[in-house]
């Protein structure tokens, strides 16, 4: 069994979770049993990204519950900011006859509350009579067993899911199956529902609903809808990713006209809704309801535009803005292309106080690529950038939260974007600027390290001192002398005698230790001959050996000049 507590903190948006928890904590302070009930159960029970509607009931009147909404504040402007205020409601409609009433919160959510309640239709297609009821019989007379499940929201069965009807099990076999024969007959509003959330969900209907659906259709059952009921499906149809898909298929079926008999001479421009879809795809928790009011209504007269504007928005201010749509987008496109948007930190200044679906109207349908990126900048980039604001560090430096905290948050912020602060260095000097706040005094300069004092070299040996030559005679007095070295060590070898032992008896002697075996005194070596040079042979007559058996080899005597013939004495 899937686990609700956690599909809801991760499936719905952050603004949808608080409403929730706003809910959740009024109901248990007043003693009321709540729960979410209808499609939001059913998209988490599915594995929707997207969880489009918040539908609540609680078993006891609503009213106590309404009164203990806190207001919104009209004269702040909704800003985004990087915590999620608590969510002040903006605008209400009760319905006294059923016990429901339509919510707008501050935060852009919107949901619905309704008590349990059973219905006991007089006449098909006529309002049903209504009456206060427990849980299970308000889940029992619903549309659908995929839509009649409920989670629990009191904190001691919260994620508790109720499901008396095995929608869960429609769910896995991708099935719309309604709850009794009449179904269609009582409520024609549940043609039109079974066809959206078929093409939505790609679910298909049982056999026995199919049977249900057709006997309808024969008596053309979808005819008997009041203004009411046409405006609610209008609405939803409105708020579904792809409604053009929806209004071409019930163009086709030639049901259109059931929910406006305008609509179905009109001639509607199918690709304008899939431009919407496409501009506000990377948004998905963003509502485009008022996007495609207006391609919806944008071939119409201006009668019935506002005639339709009042059925389906409601609220003069929500008219006012999709009827203007396209004068105010023309307005902001010039601005955007002129200088005055030069800089990411003037295009963040002047779409600020732009409401959200102006921008993605714009972002859709302006053919100026130049807009476009700065639109997207504005709505995807610039977020990001915000939410990493060092406001923790700014109160770290002691500026407390207030006005002056948020002008230099607001001034970081457009530096930021025109990329003149990059490094984590760079903006707290800026944020110490913009305090007030001078900078620390640099540290003390470290002392230098001290100087290691140059230890003295070892003496020079001996045979350092006289080179080579000493080192040699020194090695030939080791080798000359060897005897002496080897006795000395010898006799420093040789341990002292012990002490005399004495026996325990006075005056007696001293007990001789055992002499000991004369030591052996060490003979040196004898020194080793120096090697002598061998002399040369002595040669032997010519033909002779050497008494080595060699044959002698006769030395060459050095050529000497030939003497000088003497002078004849001269006769006397």
């Amino acid at each position: 069994m899937s686990d609700y507590n956690f599909l809801m903190e991760s499936r719905l948006s952050p603004e949808q979770f608080a409403v929730v928890g706003l809910f959740s904590r009024l109901a248990a302070e007043l003693g009321l049993n709540l729960y979410l009930v209808g499609g939001a159960v059913r998209d988490l029970t599915y594995g929707q990204q997207v969880v489009r509607d918040l539908d609540f009931i609680v078993e006891g009147p609503i009213q106590r519950l309404l009164r203990s909404l806190p207001q919104a504040d009209a004269r702040k402007p909704v800003r985004p900011a990087p915590e999620i205020a608590p969510p002040g409601l903006e605008y209400q409609e009760v319905n006294e006859r059923v016990g429901s009433a339509e919510l707008l919160f501050s935060s852009g959510v919107r949901a619905e509350i309704a008590m349990c309640r059973n219905e006991f239709y007089a006449r098909p297609g006529q309002r049903p009579e209504v009456s206060p009821a427990a849980v299970f019989e308000d889940l029992k007379r619903r549309d659908f067993a995929i839509n009649a499940m409920a989670v629990s929201l009191h904190p001691n069965s919260r994620g508790l899911l109720l499901d008396p009807t095995n929608g869960a099990g429609d769910i896995e076999r991708h099935e719309i199956r309604a709850l009794h024969s009449r179904s269609f007959l009582d409520d024609p509003l549940r043609i039109y529902r079974l066809l959206r959330l078929g093409l939505r969900l790609d679910f298909k209907p049982d056999e026995r609903t199919q049977r249900w659906l057709d006997i309808a259709w024969e008596e053309k059952s979808w005819q008997n809808l009041d203004q009411d009921q046409q405006s609610r499906e209008l609405a939803a149809i409105l708020h579904e990713d792809q409604p053009g898909r929806v209004f071409k298929m019930l163009a086709e079926r030639k049901i259109l006209g059931g929910l406006d008999k305008k609509l179905s001479s009109s001639r509607l421009n199918y690709d304008q809704f899939a431009r919407i879809r496409s501009a506000m795809q990377n948004a998905p928790s963003a509502d485009p309801f008022l996007l495609n009011f207006h391609c919806l209504v944008a071939k119409l007269g201006g009668e019935h535009k506002q005639r339709l504007a009042k059925r389906l928005i409601g609220e003069a201010k929500a008219i006012k803005l999709a009827l203007g749509l396209e004068r105010d987008a023309k307005k902001l496109d010039r601005l955007l292309s002129s200088s005055k948007a030069h800089l990411p930190s003037q295009v963040y200044i002047l779409l600020s106080p732009q409401p959200r679906p102006l921008l993605f109207f714009l972002l859709a349908f302006t053919k100026r690529a130049k807009v476009q990126n700065r639109i997207k900048s504005f709505l995807f980039k610039f977020p990001q950038i915000q939410a990493r604001l060092p406001r923790a560090e700014l109160q770290g430096l002691g500026v407390k939260p207030g006005p002056e905290f948020e002008r230099i948050i607001a001034r970081v912020f457009e530096l930021q974007l025109d990329g003149k602060l990059k490094l984590p260095q760079q903006i707290t000097k800026q944020m110490r600027e913009l305090a007030g706040i001078k900078e620390p005094p640099p540290p003390p300069p470290a002392p230098p390290p001290a100087k290691k004092k140059k230890e003295p070299l070892p003496a020079p040996s001996p045979a350092g001192r006289k080179g080579k030559k000493g080192a040699e005679a020194a090695a030939a007095r080791a080798s000359a002398e060897p005897g002496k070295e080897a006795a000395s060590a010898h006799v420093a070898n040789i341990p002292a005698a012990p002490p005399a032992k004495t026996s325990g008896k006075a005056g007696a002697k001293p007990i001789e230790a055992p002499p000991k075996a004369a030591a052996v005194p060490h003979k040196p070596e004898p020194k080793a001959k120096p090697i002598q040079p061998a002399k040369p042979a002595k040669q032997g007559r010519a033909g002779k050996s050497s008494p080595e058996g060699k044959p002698a080899v006769k030395a060459r005597k050095p050529n000497k000049p030939a003497p000088k013939p003497a002078m004849k004495a001269k006769k006397r």
